[in-house]
């Protein structure tokens, strides 16, 4: 016993088309924070201001360390070393940097993190900034939704003409917006905090997703009666 699977015919070359362009926006919350960490210690000589520097960016690391895994990541995105002339009758200062971005997951972690940075000694922090993670499911369903949208879109135009649609044609990623997240915030930077408990009550702002597509389908004859006018003999 054999069974057959019913061909769809395919749409006729040169026959009318309509091509639409599908999008969606989706508000989201976002899953990681960034904060942005810089150890910057002035000495008299370099070998001074390394060693401070040094010092200062372990006090860094153990404060991410002992946030145990709400921090994901810390990574180092650059380092310094220079002389800094602020009065030219004198020779410049050694000056040592060395900035960190740590990557936060648990965002109900972030204020405190913050606030454990900010009371170190040669430390500006800034941040946080929002974000989706580059595979989150967002993404997708934004997408995905921008699919649905453009079918509707191609639907209500092919009804209009008193059509409808026949077969898909070509579909064109039209990517996604501003790198399809945007709505990133930052808190102004910060120093040192004094000896009192400082408290950061911080809400992440939601994401904004932007998905894009363009769609081109075949369609049936329309209806040539909704713009054709019989021209009366004069």
């Amino acid at each position: 016993m054999s069974s057959s699977v019913p061909q769809v015919p395919a749409p006729e070359a040169g026959g009318p088309q309509v091509v639409v362009r599908g999008e969606a926006v989706l508000q989201v919350e976002p899953e990681l924070a960034d904060v942005w960490v810089t150890v910057r210690v002035r000495a008299r000589d370099r070998q001074t201001a390394l060693e401070r520097c040094q010092a200062a960016q372990e006090q860094v690391s153990a404060v991410a360390n002992g946030a145990g895994d709400a921090v994901e990541t810390l990574e180092t995105t650059a380092v310094s070393v220079h002389l800094e002339v602020r009065d030219r009758r004198a020779p410049g200062e050694p000056v040592a940097t060395v900035s960190t971005r740590l990557t936060v997951s648990r965002l109900d972690a972030v204020g405190d993190l913050v606030v454990r940075l900010g009371r170190l000694d040669d430390v500006d922090v800034t941040g946080p900034t929002w974000r989706l993670r580059p595979e989150s499911p967002a993404v997708e369903r934004a997408r995905l939704d921008a699919v649905t949208d453009a079918v509707r879109r191609a639907r209500q135009y092919a009804a209009a003409f008193g059509a409808h649609l026949t077969g898909l044609l070509e579909v064109s990623d039209a990517g996604l917006g501003g790198g399809g997240l945007r709505a990133a915030v930052s808190m102004a930077s910060m120093t040192r905090f004094e000896s009192s408990e400082p408290h950061l009550d911080i809400t992440p702002p939601r994401q904004e997703v932007h998905g894009a597509v363009e769609v081109r389908f075949a369609m049936s004859a329309p209806d040539s009666s909704l713009w054709r006018t019989e021209v009366l003999p004069g």
